[in-house]
């Protein structure tokens, strides 16, 4: 290899360090403070997201990867125990809305994971994710067991996760 083969290379190296480094920006925690801050709950937000011993050196990607992530594993939750009380119980219609939420949560997983995968290209959305979770409200007026508020719950990080992803988008 020559010199100048070699300089290129090095040259091209520092310029993809250089440039990812001022792309790659810590988000600082006045940012996600402020990305809370258009939540419901803007110190309940602010909890879930430092909840992740991820957040102490992300960008505002990697805050959207946490904030899917975080979204997510609510819903595999709720999927399971939805998929639980199909399996227990005795009430035919019951059953039925509980198994039709369960597909809707597995839903609701799968856009969140598609969307995760997403990030790598750019335009991410999470609006899939919520009209699956919004058609379980309708379970849960029936049902007044924790279900529903487990339903909130998962609305919450959604509307966490579309402040966060909307923020990416505008960068």
């Amino acid at each position: 290899m020559n010199m100048f083969t070699t300089f290129s290379h090095v040259f091209i190296l520092v310029s993809i360090i250089l440039i990812s480094s001022t792309t790659c920006t810590k988000i600082t925690d006045k940012e996600i403070k402020h990305l809370c801050s258009k939540t419901s709950n803007p110190d309940r937000c602010y909890k879930l997201l430092k909840s992740d011993h991820r957040i102490t050196n992300v960008d505002a990607k990697g805050l959207a990867q946490i904030s899917i992530d975080l979204a997510a594993k609510n819903a595999k939750e709720i999927h399971s125990v939805l998929n639980a009380l199909v399996q227990g119980t005795h009430s035919a219609r019951l059953r039925e809305m509980y198994n039709r939420c369960s597909k809707n949560y597995n839903d609701a997983i799968r856009h969140l994971e598609a969307a995760k995968n997403n990030l790598k290209s750019g335009g991410v959305q999470v609006a899939d994710a919520s009209k699956d979770n919004k058609q379980c409200e309708e379970v849960f007026r029936v049902d007044h067991s924790h279900m529903k508020k487990k339903n909130d719950d998962f609305n919450f990080v959604l509307s966490v996760v579309k402040v966060v992803v909307n923020n990416l988008n505008k960068k």
